[in-house]
């Protein structure tokens, strides 16, 4: 055997195959398990695991990092029917051949990837090169206790290591994709996004089974990087409301020009009361409420439809909602000594009515939804209401805050 062995070139994996057939049968006899030969067997594989998890550790750490590079953020689907059949990959840089993986089985969380959308090319490669590593280690069934410890504890680091890496690469390519996005109504979140959003779930759950070990302060590879997933993931939760809820702020901005004195003001209240003697003058200020509650409306249903997580989506809503409040609130309070034009209050109502119905149909609890904030809007918009009933002489047409089975949704 020996022999053999020294003849393989340097770098063949070739060898493998003869270590777990010569180990299961000794492991398995009680005679010769641990016997002589047995370890003799060990000492000459012990530098070619490690040589080969090294190299593998180098493969695939240039595999992310090219794989980010040229990431276009597509869903990967139906992955699952591929995966096995993919080879370890060879490194350019390096002149050798890493070994394939001998009979391995289709992983176990692969099970749900042909059912849905999931992340990216390089996160999915990711996952299924660290779980591979894993099995063909785990597969040799290394009989030295304190060796295959080791072994493990080597894996599950660089699997939190490379997460991690994948986890911080994907929210910085999130931060710049949401940089470029527009800040009008015509924002509808891209799939990328959705991808990445994916990309996290994934990575969630695969490193509670490829970071984790059993028993005391070995958790720490797992714990550390469950808590970055989870930073992370707020991270992007905030700053894709913020986008958002800059949304918001343009259609209240574009409010601000009827703001009660202002010159604009004036004119468009005499033009429109001039105009009304002799035609029907159409619901002004309404295509601004419709555009702003279209694109919440369907910026909801991307996510809702393709981000993976239910979990997440309940938090961005919650987040997105409240903020939304606190800004419609905020730009109210800036005008205390002021009545609001018409077109404000009419565009108002609209888009808080639409957004509280909304956002309740998306699940958003009523402790969230009846927020103080909210009652703080509410009760404003409800005297202003009041007041222009009477000054107007019925010129919201229709739009009120109370509840009414009848009015019509848009």
């Amino acid at each position: 055997m020996d022999t053999a062995l020294e003849a393989q070139p340097q770098d063949s994996w070739d060898s493998f195959p003869l270590f777990q057939l010569l180990n299961n049968f000794l492991r398995n006899d009680t005679l010769l398990c641990n016997g002589k030969f047995h370890k003799h067997l060990q000492e000459i594989f012990v530098p070619l695991v490690v040589r080969y998890v090294d190299l593998m550790e180098s493969s695939i750490a240039q595999s992310i990092h090219r794989g980010f590079e040229q990431e276009t953020w597509q869903p990967v689907k139906n992955i699952a029917n591929s995966l096995p059949n993919v080879a370890l990959p060879k490194v350019p840089s390096l002149p050798l051949n890493l070994p394939q993986i001998p009979s391995l089985s289709t992983p176990t969380w692969m099970a749900s990837l042909s059912e849905s959308t999931n992340g990216s090319a390089t996160s999915e490669d990711l996952f299924w090169k660290l779980d591979a590593l894993q099995m063909f280690v785990f597969d040799l069934h290394w009989p030295e206790q304190e060796f295959a410890h080791h072994l493990e504890q080597r894996l599950k680091l660089m699997a939190s290591d490379m997460i991690e890496a994948c986890v911080k690469r994907t929210r910085a390519a999130f931060e710049l994709k949401l940089q470029k996005a527009n800040k009008t109504t015509d924002l509808r979140i891209p799939t990328s996004v959705c991808t990445m959003f994916n990309v996290l779930v994934d990575a969630k759950k695969q490193s509670t089974k490829l970071c984790a070990l059993d028993g005391g302060q070995e958790q720490q590879y797992h714990s550390k990087i469950d808590d970055l997933i989870d930073n992370t993931v707020k991270e992007i939760i905030s700053l894709l409301v913020s986008k958002f809820v800059a949304v918001l702020e343009g259609v209240l901005s574009k409010l601000s020009r009827y703001d009660e004195g202002t010159f604009f003001s004036s004119i468009l209240s005499f033009t429109v009361k001039a105009a009304a003697k002799y035609v029907d003058v159409p619901k002004p200020g309404m295509d601004l409420a419709d555009t702003y509650i279209m694109f919440v409306r369907q910026n909801q249903d991307i996510l809702r439809e393709k981000v993976n997580e239910e979990m997440y989506i309940e938090k961005l809503f919650d987040q997105w909602y409240s903020n939304s409040m606190k800004v419609i609130c905020a730009w109210l309070a800036d005008r205390l000594d002021l009545q609001l034009h018409i077109y404000q209050l009419k565009t108002l109502i609209k888009i808080v009515k639409k957004t509280y119905r909304d956002f309740r149909l998306q699940g958003v609890l009523e402790g969230t939804l009846n927020s103080k904030t909210y009652d703080t809007v509410h009760r404003r918009l409800t005297v202003e209401e009041t007041t222009a009933s009477v000054s107007e002489g019925g010129g919201l047409q229709g739009i009120t805050m109370k509840d009414s089975d009848e009015e019509e949704e848009a």
